[in-house]
């Protein structure tokens, strides 16, 4: 899974990027030129994972990889020129990181704190971006339609041609009703309205203890994309401190958990994936697929080979064979179902592939 962190400068990127890595990226404005991105892969937090390798310590524990991504910030209006385009169409989900927090030696860029203004304007330029790779293609397809015919390309104008008239009233891709079969065809454009996009609010200090309302603080309504909060400056300083130190600072500021903590619990929800676990001869491993994957899908997420072999999914609950305490036991016990192909996996899955090799 690919996330990135992205917005408008000085709106504390690289402190989340901190808080939820511990890279340690020294802080800084990029004033002064292009900066490569920050980058860094880290285990998606999974306590059933957790729980399954405690019955198999004779196994590693692989936990579901995560890369984030830290881009530096893209200036008011120009998201559709930005350098850092192809970063972003190549994200599984986009996290907009906004500025809540009130700081004069920090002046905002637009004059004044609004996270539902930024919030607003940046879903905008998403839009934008996509109606000029939209428009874009319309033309060109235009111009080669002309010289030969080609049924597909045909379809494929058809179709952005249905989707422009949204785009110019300022909707999203999301936002459209497509078919499956639009779907797919629109599948390589990646566009960036189409993503799944999650807000992180940067709270001031003095709104410490509202970190699980922002939407209520900044009055986003019901039809804002999710939002979640951090208090960078202060959950900063509290990371370097000791444990005790962290749960009396953090009690003192009204903080009940490290923001990083709700974000990396939110991030299944908010990418539209689920978690299954396989236990091999090795490994006890999390894996993730889309919601509404079948077994054989699954399947493929583990190995092509599998995928092209499949032939069933053994399947039990990780709630069962926590229960009765190992994959052994639950197979003793009559816990395991036999699926085929076209299972829909669940969420929490233990699954055995048999497959033809």
């Amino acid at each position: 899974m690919n996330i990135i962190l992205f917005g408008y400068p000085r709106t504390g990127k690289t402190t989340l990027f901190n808080m939820l890595t511990g890279a340690g990226i020294v802080v800084k404005d990029y004033t002064d030129g292009k900066k490569e991105p920050n980058v860094r892969t880290c285990p998606l937090p999974e306590p059933r994972l957790d729980g399954l390798s405690a019955l198999h310590p004779d196994k590693k524990k692989v936990a579901t990889p995560v890369d984030i991504t830290d881009l530096v910030g893209i200036s008011y209006g120009d998201v559709k020129n930005s350098a850092y385009l192809g970063h972003l169409h190549r994200a599984d989900g986009l996290v907009h990181v906004v500025r809540g927090f009130r700081d004069e030696r920090v002046p905002h860029p637009r004059g004044k704190i609004s996270p539902a203004d930024d919030i607003r304007v940046m879903e905008e330029e998403l839009v934008l971006s996509d109606l000029v790779m939209v428009n874009a293609r319309i033309e060109k397809l235009g111009r080669d339609l002309k010289k030969m015919k080609d049924p597909e390309g045909e379809k494929e104008k058809d179709v952005l041609e249905r989707l422009r008239p949204f785009l110019e009233e300022g909707k999203g891709v999301r936002d459209v009703p497509l078919s499956p079969a639009e779907e797919k065809s629109l599948r390589s454009f990646a566009f960036l309205s189409q993503k799944p996009l999650l807000n992180m609010i940067n709270l001031d200090e003095t709104d410490a203890a509202r970190l699980e309302a922002p939407g209520e603080l900044f009055g986003l309504g019901t039809k804002a994309a999710p939002t979640l909060a951090f208090c960078g400056r202060i959950e900063s300083e509290i990371q370097e401190l000791g444990e005790e130190e962290k749960e009396l600072f953090m009690s003192g500021y009204g903080i009940k958990e490290p923001s990083a903590a709700g974000f990396f619990r939110k991030v299944p929800s908010f990418l539209e994936v689920l978690t299954f676990f396989t236990i091999g001869k090795e490994e006890v491993r999390a894996w993730t697929v889309h919601r509404g994957s079948t077994a054989v899908k699954a399947a493929g997420a583990i190995h092509s080979d599998i995928e092209k072999g499949f032939i069933r999914a053994e399947v039990v609950p990780c709630e069962e064979v926590l229960r009765l305490g190992s994959l052994q036991k639950a197979r003793d016990a009559g816990a395991i179902r036999l699926e085929g192909k076209d299972y829909v996996v669940r969420d929490g899955d233990v699954i055995y592939f048999r497959f033809a090799q």
